[in-house]
This record gives C-alpha cells, structure tokens and sequence, in this order.
C-alpha cells in the first residue's frame, strides 16, 4: 500500500496505463461517445495520485525529510539546529555531534540509499535506518600536532542509526547510532 503513497511514478504509470485502455476503447467504438470517458478517467486517476502523493505523509517521507533537514543544518554549521534533531536522552550522540562540529565543517552533506524498518508496536514508535552519507569536509582550526585540511574532502559514510518518533510526530535520532567512515570512496 505504501508504494501508492511514496511513490509518484506509480500514479503516472497508472494515468499511462488508463490513458492506452481509454484510447484502446476509444478506437474501437463507432459512435466516439467514450472519449470524454477516457480523458475523465485518466485526470481523475492522475488527480488521486497526487492528493494522495502529496496530502499523506508517511514514515519514509517524514523520515527522508528529517534527514535532508539534518544535512542542511551540518550545511550552515548549526550546532543548536543539528542538536534539536537529537533526542534529549542521547547525551552520546549529542556528545560526539559537539565534537565532531567543534573540529569539522561539513561543506556538503547528501545521504543516499536509505532503508530503514519503522516498528509502530512499541511506544514510542522507532525505526531502524541505515543509508551512506556523502559528504565534503574540512577543519574548522588546526589541531594540537598540526593537522588542517582547508580545502573540502570527499568522504562516505555508513550510518545505521535508530530514530524514535516524539509526540508531535517527528523523528530523533537516539543513542544508537553507528557510524564507518573508513569506506572507499
């Protein structure tokens, strides 16, 4: 059910697949009275998929969309911004963002292949995410033996991390939050 609610190619394919029947019928009708049929049916098919499309929100998209929020606060170098996406409860997580953000600027931050399994039984509902971060990287200061980068460096990142939904319905990341940065690129 949820690919008709997260996915807008479905409804075009579908409109497509209305539009051929609706021609199909079309041509073979002597008198020509199912057109407006057919072009009915196919902007009423096309029309419910994008209400539905853009009017539910679902995990994926919520989730998606925290994390396109996350990565343009990382962006802007928002200490406070990129907190408020933790769970107050996860002082570790918290931790390592102050000091990876005390020492890094992430130039750019994208995440791609997101997969994540949301268990709504529980309460509070929590997901389990996993998706590689890519992402450009310098140093805000050199450190103590020297170490400095001033120009942006090309990293991927694997996250699996677990997400908890809050009361108004958006997504934390909790202390479970594993991360690899050792990956080839």
């Amino acid at each position: 059910m949820s690919i008709f609610l997260d996915s807008l190619w479905v409804w075009i394919g579908l409109t497509i697949a209305v539009a051929a029947v609706g021609y199909f019928v079309y041509q073979y009708d002597p008198r020509g009275r199912t057109l407006g049929i057919a072009a009915g049916s196919t902007v009423l098919v096309f029309a419910l998929g994008l209400i539905l499309y853009y009017g539910v929100d679902t995990d994926r998209k919520s989730i998606s969309r925290m994390l396109n929020h996350l990565a343009s606060e990382l962006e802007q170098d928002d200490l406070e911004g990129v907190l408020s996406f933790i769970s107050p409860k996860a002082e570790g997580t918290r931790g390592i963002a102050r000091l990876y953000m005390g020492n890094y600027h992430l130039t750019s931050a994208k995440f791609r292949n997101l997969k994540f399994e949301v268990n709504q039984l529980i309460s509070p509902p929590q997901a389990k995410v996993s998706f590689l971060a890519v992402v450009y990287w310098k140093t805000k200061h050199p450190t103590s033996d020297g170490f400095a980068i001033d120009t942006p460096q090309f990293q991927t990142v694997r996250f699996d991390i677990e997400l908890e939904k809050t009361n108004n319905r958006s997504w934390v990341v909790t202390d479970k939050c594993d991360f690899d940065y050792r990956l080839q690129p």
